[in-house]
């Protein structure tokens, strides 16, 4: 043929197969996790917990992570949210007997009674067990 080469002859389709692109999007993937992984870590101590025979399993539960900023906008679960979602989601999973329990997480800085006023939405739709989130204080030498 004039003009360029026959590299896979008239009658024989080209099947190699380009793995490059492949490859990098693997690299790139790998990358991504490699570093959000270190955010996810749990920064506790290693326990080996007490076994107990009455011990209940937290099948039936359901935790609301609730995040209050300076501002007094919250989120559940990582998603921005008004009082009314947040107590017809409390409603929902506590009409699937689900037992609930709000996990608090609110910014030094916020106002007191917006803390009340989404326990107090929340004691309205049968939600009764709290915990609020705190840093541990620095160790005093």
């Amino acid at each position: 043929m004039a003009g360029g080469s026959n590299l896979g002859g008239d009658d024989e389709p080209i099947v190699d197969i380009n793995i490059t692109p492949f490859v990098d999007v693997v690299l790139v993937l790998l990358i991504i996790f490699m570093v959000t992984a270190h955010f996810i870590v749990n920064k506790g101590m290693k326990l080996q917990l007490p076994k107990a025979a009455t011990a209940e399993k937290l099948q039936n539960q359901k935790n609301f992570n609730i995040m209050i900023n300076k501002s007094g906008e919250f989120m559940l679960d990582g998603k921005s949210a008004s009082l009314d979602f947040l107590k017809s989601s409390a409603r929902s999973a506590i009409s699937s007997n689900l037992k609930v329990v709000a996990m608090i997480s609110a910014d030094k800085d916020v106002v007191y009674n917006s803390v009340v006023l989404i326990m107090d939405a929340l004691r309205s739709e049968g939600v009764s067990d709290f915990a609020l989130q705190l840093d541990p204080a620095p160790q005093k030498k």
